[in-house]
């Protein structure tokens, strides 16, 4: 029998395959669809620019109809295996099927067609998503009996949500650069398929945990109106929103403003990853002197700091120094990928106490319904700045506009997050 410090390892390497999926196609999808005049891979325009954005704006919104519904079903499963491990064990081919589809559109030229069958395949691979990371991510709170043990869990989760965004960001680029795309997304595919099934497989459910009386309407707006999650996710869309535009921008911006391959905005990324991954370790430590919200504000604010400097990008900031301050942004990264998911479990955990039922697939998939509609809308807004300002060699101020919008977005956020109250029990 597998002790429980392997099995909570086992699962949180699930967010290994989780991070390649999504951090690949927000990272690609435009480029491939919509790729610069005269880029090195000799990609052709396969859908206009000014519809690109619209295809992950109707699949986000589909998707996100799809989070409450998953989460009330899950919440209220009563399958002889658990409430969420038979989701994810379903949900993981057919959402890996639709990523490497993602990479087969059905014309090699401009058309709408194209369009249509981008929409169909982001909607598809979203909606998969949302039904395997879901329950998923309520495992947490019925893993972890302490609030120490879920800092501890979900530092290991954060740290292979970090390594798959470096396979992501470095690893795709170089597969591309050997053999294009559509080899990218069939071998990054079976990673991530190997990866996620490792929780239905070895991760056992416990058996009597209860099931929710509410009707899905009323279970979503009792989730919504806990004002502490409102605080928490309102700083949490400005954050997704900077991540998002900064990682549709970045081949852009190193092709055009930086004067290098677009490949190197993953060799970029990765490294700032690679430092996140360094990093990550010591959260737990700095977590028990310091409450999750201070440390949330303080790297949040950072990050924003950082976001507006890639507005220099293209001026007087060499590649070097642009290097480096895309480094740095490790730092926040590492906190963002591994204190939110504990402080949803807290709050999920609280409204339990409050409550008297448990209900942690519905704030995720809360949550997952109100980011995935915001993320939609950064890929619809970062291709209109483009559009608008220009992202040519001699027109590239829309390029320089996204991170200090991004960056203001985020203080916006940290100030709603100055308001969250709920009693931190880690020192």
């Amino acid at each position: 029998m597998l002790s429980k410090r392997t099995v909570l390892t086992l699962y949180a390497l699930g967010y290994l395959g989780i991070a390649i999926l999504t951090q690949t196609t927000v990272k690609w999808y435009q480029y491939y669809y919509t790729p610069p005049a005269l880029n090195e891979h000799g990609l052709e325009v396969l859908v206009p620019i000014a519809f690109v954005g619209i295809a992950m704006v109707i699949a986000r919104i589909v998707d996100g109809i799809a989070d409450p519904i998953v989460a009330y079903f899950s919440d209220r499963s009563t399958h002889p295996y658990g409430r969420r491990t038979p989701y994810i064990l379903h949900g993981t081919v057919p959402l890996v099927v639709t990523f490497i589809l993602l990479w087969f559109p059905p014309f090699p030229y401009e058309s709408m067609f194209n369009l249509i069958y981008l929409t169909v395949m982001l909607a598809l691979f979203f909606v998969f998503f949302t039904i395997v990371v879901t329950p998923y991510l309520a495992l947490i709170g019925e893993l972890t009996e302490t609030k120490q043990e879920r800092i501890q869990l979900t530092t290991m989760q954060g740290i292979a949500q970090v390594s798959g965004v470096i396979v992501a960001e470095a690893g795709s680029g170089m597969i591309i650069a050997h053999y294009g795309f559509k080899v990218m997304g069939i071998m990054l595919g079976f990673l991530s398929l190997f990866a996620i099934l490792l929780t239905p497989l070895f991760v056992k459910e416990k058996s009597n945990e209860t099931t929710t009386s509410y009707s899905i309407v009323d279970s979503l707006k009792l989730t919504m109106k806990n004002k502490n999650f409102l605080f928490y996710l309102s700083f949490y869309i400005a954050i997704w929103f900077g991540i998002n535009s900064l990682t549709i921008a970045m081949p852009y911006m190193t092709e055009i403003l930086l004067k290098k391959s677009a490949e190197t905005s993953g060799l970029m990324i990765g490294a700032a990853f690679i430092f996140a991954l360094c990093f990550s370790p010591f959260i737990p430590k700095i977590a028990s002197f310091m409450t999750k919200k201070t440390l949330l504000l303080l790297t949040a604010s950072f990050f924003a700091l950082l976001l507006a400097l890639t507005g220099l990008f293209g001026t007087f900031i060499s590649y070097y120094a642009a290097f480096f301050i895309v480094l740095l942004t490790g730092i926040p990264l590492s906190v963002i990928f591994i204190i939110p998911n504990a402080m949803v479990a807290d709050i999920a955990e609280h409204d339990s106490v409050i409550n008297g039922e448990k209900r942690e697939g519905m704030f995720f998939g809360a949550q997952g319904l109100i980011i995935k509609i915001v993320i939609g809308l950064s890929s619809l807004v970062t291709p209109f700045i483009f559009h608008t300002f220009g992202y040519s060699e001699k027109d590239h101020l829309g390029l320089q506009l996204i991170g200090p919008i991004s960056g203001s977005l985020i203080l916006f956020g940290v100030w709603f997050l100055s308001r969250y109250d709920l009693p931190d029990e880690i020192r």
